[in-house]
């Protein structure tokens, strides 16, 4: 992996092979700043690889040159289930959606399962069990003109899935989703690893990568900042809360004592303060700088988890 992490394999030990590679890939469009630098990546059946970053830091550029849309302007990606939406090969859905849109949504995902190459009646069989599991049963005899945004990403994603594809690259796959919808979405991923299939996604959303991603590699300005099973990188952030905090002017000497179990670990502006026993630390602290003559004008929570080791990985704020 370039720079600072390793983006690639399944679980230690695994003799699992890749379904696909990504080496040293880098991608520019034009003479603008390359949108991909260096990003080693691979895929294993089985699992599924969470893309986060920030816009522009290059998931959806990556998820197209896997996908085979894009040719990298250097490196290589290798792929063993084909670049084909055929049965067994890969099933994409970006964040725009496509149709038909005088055909109805039946007629959509029936036709693209075919195109794939999954025989009529398999294809009518896997289309109305997806289109149920996304609530769109009901409307699925409406011209695709009549749907919302909402209805338009569950087609999408029913069409990507229909013809069991052995890689899915899916690009904010809950974007538009319902609650109901987005559940259905999570156990269908759970069931197609558990076939042996793998995912590459993106997502802003981290509830729904919550205990769903097995590895998670953290894009920033084109390179790969952090990678690894989300349980290895948590640890990296260990379990104190830290506090920011910001002084209305410097204090020409900080107290020695900031409450029980308060550290301070950076004398910067703001003010950075690890606590073992968390929020509660937080009135003891803001009142030892209080008597040592402080004026607070802000105060930062931050608790370790994703959000937390994404703003320290990208130096930016996380946003759903």
């Amino acid at each position: 992996m370039t720079g600072q992490a390793e983006a690639s394999g399944a679980s230690e030990g695994s003799p699992v092979a890749p379904l696909i590679t990504a080496t040293g890939v880098s991608f520019q469009y034009g003479s603008a700043q390359p949108a991909l630098s260096g990003v080693d990546l691979e895929v294993a059946s089985g699992e599924i690889v969470a893309l986060l970053g920030p816009n522009g830091a290059g998931k959806s550029t990556l998820l197209q040159l896997l996908l085979g849309e894009l040719v990298p302007t250097a490196g290589s990606v290798s792929s063993w289930v084909g670049s084909e939406a055929r049965v067994g090969g890969v099933g994409y859905a970006g964040e725009e959606t496509a149709h038909f849109d005088a055909l109805t949504g039946l007629q959509n995902a029936r036709f693209f399962a075919r195109a794939s190459g999954l025989p009529r009646g398999d294809a009518a069989l896997a289309v109305t069990g997806l289109l149920k599991a996304f609530g769109l049963a009901a409307e699925a005899d409406k011209a695709v003109s009549a749907y919302s945004f909402g209805m338009k990403r569950k087609l999408l994603l029913t069409e990507a899935l229909a013809h069991a594809p052995r890689l899915l690259l899916l690009d904010e796959p809950t974007t538009g989703l319902d609650a109901a919808s987005r559940d259905a979405l999570e156990e269908i991923l759970r069931d197609r690893c558990r076939q042996g299939a793998g995912v590459v996604l993106s997502s802003h959303d981290l509830a729904f990568l919550d205990g769903l991603a097995d590895r998670i590699v953290i894009l920033h300005e084109g390179a790969v900042v952090g990678a690894g099973r989300p349980a290895d990188l948590l640890e990296s952030l260990g379990t104190a809360t830290r506090f920011e905090i910001l002084l209305e002017h410097d204090l020409p000497e900080l107290p020695e004592y900031f409450g029980e179990g308060v550290t301070l670990v950076d004398e910067g502006e703001p003010l950075v303060f690890e606590a073992a026993r968390g929020q509660a630390a937080l009135p003891d602290l803001c009142a030892a700088l209080v008597s040592g003559g402080a004026s607070i004008s802000g105060v930062s929570v931050r608790e370790p988890g994703l959000p937390e080791l994404f703003r320290r990985l990208t130096g930016q704020e996380f946003s759903q």
